[in-house]
């Protein structure tokens, strides 16, 4: 009998010890900080960042992390994984875990010069609470695209209707009531090379409003250029009338240091060897040719964006010539 009662006690004592065991488990508080506190990217060097969160004794449960992002726009300047919504990324936590993590990816064409996103460990699922680390932040800044650049307008031939090279900009600074002062893709077997083009001319229109748009190359970097040099292929075609609405004149070439994605909170100046180059083309014919090399080395140290402008008279009027750029290319020399 009494041996029955030391297996009955036996049991009961093991069976206690498996339950205080489980409690003691479950009632563990596991600290959650930020691996790192700051990101420092550049857009020459651009990707995906693996933002890790370490976790103090490894988790007891199931849970998650609740990080909060601002300072930048989600879906325009990033994308996270898991997926953001409204401000906050939550992030899935599995018993035994030390470590997660979540994906930041920053997009080249949503940074203004530079991107700051504050990130902060905005609440701790159960089993968990937050350190000291609780804030970290990613700055990605845009230095331009490194040279050279070449642009041939080549995917005018793979599709007609998309004439604006990725990276690049059609920036419409005055539009008429056609909506005719577009840049699109011009006639490669009438110019003998690919190239695009402009022409605000509406025939029998009787709209008065003029027009002016911009083809604006990307960012690009002349930190370390020695010799940079712009040339491209330039056809203008037609002379302004005498009372041209525009006193800067049908095109221009203008460059800026402080470009980002807006040309009209950009300072701009006109690149005088570009206009020049313009200018000597022969208004008369269809000749779509070569400026030579431009030397582009006062810019040198900076991180510019060239623009092509077009303007125009009213489409009712010859002030609406045509400009055609083609085979843009920025080397350093």
């Amino acid at each position: 009998m009494k041996n029955w009662h030391f297996l009955i006690l036996g049991l009961f004592a093991v069976s206690a010890l498996t339950f205080v065991g489980c409690d003691d488990d479950e009632d563990t508080i596991s600290t959650v900080n930020f691996e790192e506190e700051i990101y420092n990217l550049t857009t020459d060097n651009l990707g995906p960042i693996e933002v890790e969160l370490a976790i103090t004794p490894p988790a007891s449960r199931d849970s998650e992390i609740e990080i909060e992002i601002t300072g930048a726009d989600a879906g325009v300047a990033f994308t996270t994984d898991p997926a953001i919504s409204g401000n906050t990324v939550l992030v899935p936590v599995n018993s035994g875990d030390n470590s997660v993590s979540f994906t930041f990816t920053p997009i080249a064409s949503g940074i203004e010069g530079e991107l700051t996103a504050n990130l902060s460990l905005a609440n701790a699922g159960d089993g968990l609470t937050t350190g000291l680390t609780i804030e970290s932040v990613i700055t990605v800044v845009n230095v331009g695209e490194n040279l050279p650049l070449v642009e041939e307008f080549s995917g005018c031939q793979e599709d007609p209707q998309q004439p604006i090279p990725e990276g690049w900009t059609e920036a419409v600074i005055q539009q008429n009531g056609e909506g005719s002062a577009t840049w699109a893709c011009g006639d490669e077997n009438f110019l003998g090379s690919a190239a695009v083009q402009v022409n605000a001319f509406v025939p029998g229109s009787s709209d008065n409003m003029n027009s002016e748009v911009w083809l604006v190359t990307p960012r690009l970097n002349l930190t370390d250029a020695t010799n940079p040099v712009l040339s491209f292929d330039v056809d203008r075609r037609f002379a302004p009338t005498a009372d041209f609405p525009y006193p800067e004149g049908p095109y221009d070439v203008l460059i800026s240091t402080d470009y980002t994605v807006s040309v009209e909170n950009a300072t701009w100046q006109r690149f005088e060897a570009g206009h020049a180059a313009m200018t000597a083309n022969d208004p008369g014919a269809d000749d779509l040719t070569n400026t030579g090399d431009l030397d582009l080395s006062a810019f040198n140290g900076e991180v510019i964006a060239i623009a092509f402008v077009y303007r125009a008279g009213a489409p009712a009027s010859f002030d609406a010539t045509i400009l055609r750029v083609g085979n843009v290319s920025v080397t350093d020399n």
